[in-house]
């Protein structure tokens, strides 16, 4: 496999009516909206999650699991709104979103929506997402969802990828969804390629390129050297992490870790029970953004200096991470 074929990618893109709003013209346009905030939030409505999947760094469980509450999750989308309403926020990060659809989903999604946010979105397992939960979704006001499948015969499915799972259930799932969906639901299937699912990709791509869906393939995630490096790019070729620079993610409790592979809080940022979220992204992160343009990678932390997982997604715009760059000189 070509080193590029290991970064994610999108196939059969479908556009509907999701496309990025006030999208900038330049790149240092983009750079001033990113000095200020980035393009996505992921609010972690709930960490719990009923599955034990092998690309996942939960079985570790170094941090107690929980659910975000009501008061803090509308703090922080009355925030992010009132200062950034182009973004993308997806309500979910380390845990099953669906595990909290009588909790919170629904309502969180539909405030948000009705507070002016353009894109909603999650990503889940799928083996919650009967009828009613996708017509309640729906109804809500969500615009995307993300279904990790990772495979395309159920033994693999069941006993090598998403154990405790129902590869049945998740078919049919995922199909019912697609009918309901119409034109008011973008869905995605995921494929997160491993050493046990590596055969059966292009089976996958087949196989849901013949339906209205994207089909997201995606390197395996260490999650900060929790699980094994499949890909081994020598860090000598070593490039700014695209992670740190393309969202800012939230825990159940309120707390910012360092990027999204940050998943146990190795480094928190700030804590939105106190601070802003705008605050935290443009004092506390904005000069780790700078470390990794410039490639100063001492400047990091520890672990950031280890991860490997800058290899599984490409720098969106390289003029941008230059001026990052830039900035940081004219500082120092």
């Amino acid at each position: 496999m070509q080193l590029l074929e290991r970064y994610a990618l999108t196939l059969n893109p479908t556009e509907l009516n999701f496309l990025r709003s006030q999208e900038p013209r330049s790149p240092e346009e983009a750079f001033r909206r990113l000095r200020y905030f980035p393009n996505q939030v992921l609010l972690e409505t709930s960490s719990y999650c009923q599955l034990r999947c092998t690309m996942c760094a939960r079985p570790f469980n170094p941090r107690k699991w929980g659910r975000m509450s009501d008061a803090l999750a509308k703090r922080i989308i009355d925030d992010v709104l009132e200062g950034a309403p182009w973004v993308r926020m997806w309500f979910c990060y380390f845990g099953e979103p669906l595990v909290s659809k009588k909790i919170g989903l629904y309502e969180r999604i539909r405030y948000a929506k009705e507070r002016g946010l353009k894109r909603a979105a999650i990503n889940t397992n799928g083996n919650l997402l009967d009828d009613k939960c996708i017509d309640d979704l729906m109804a809500a006001g969500l615009d995307e969802i993300y279904i990790g499948i990772d495979a395309t015969t159920k033994e693999t499915y069941e006993q090598k990828v998403r154990l405790g799972g129902n590869f049945d259930t998740v078919m049919r799932n995922v199909h019912r969804a697609i009918e309901r969906a119409k034109d008011k639901l973008q869905i995605s299937v995921q494929f997160a390629v491993l050493d046990v699912n590596e055969q059966e990709k292009d089976d996958f791509i087949a196989y849901w390129s013949n339906y209205p869906v994207q089909v997201y393939v995606r390197p395996k995630m260490t999650w900060i050297n929790y699980l094994s490096d499949e890909i081994k790019t020598g860090q000598e070729k070593r490039h700014a992490c695209a992670w740190i620079f393309d969202s800012i993610n939230v825990n159940e409790n309120g707390k910012v870790p360092f990027c999204i592979n940050d998943w146990e809080g190795k480094h928190v940022h700030g804590d939105l029970n106190h601070e802003s979220i705008f605050d935290v992204w443009q004092r506390r992160v904005f000069p780790y953004l700078v470390a990794h343009a410039s490639g100063n990678w001492e400047e990091l932390p520890a672990f950031c200096q280890t991860c490997p997982d800058w290899q599984t997604k490409k720098p969106r715009n390289p003029e941008v991470i230059a001026l990052f760059a830039k900035a940081g000189l004219q500082s120092s």
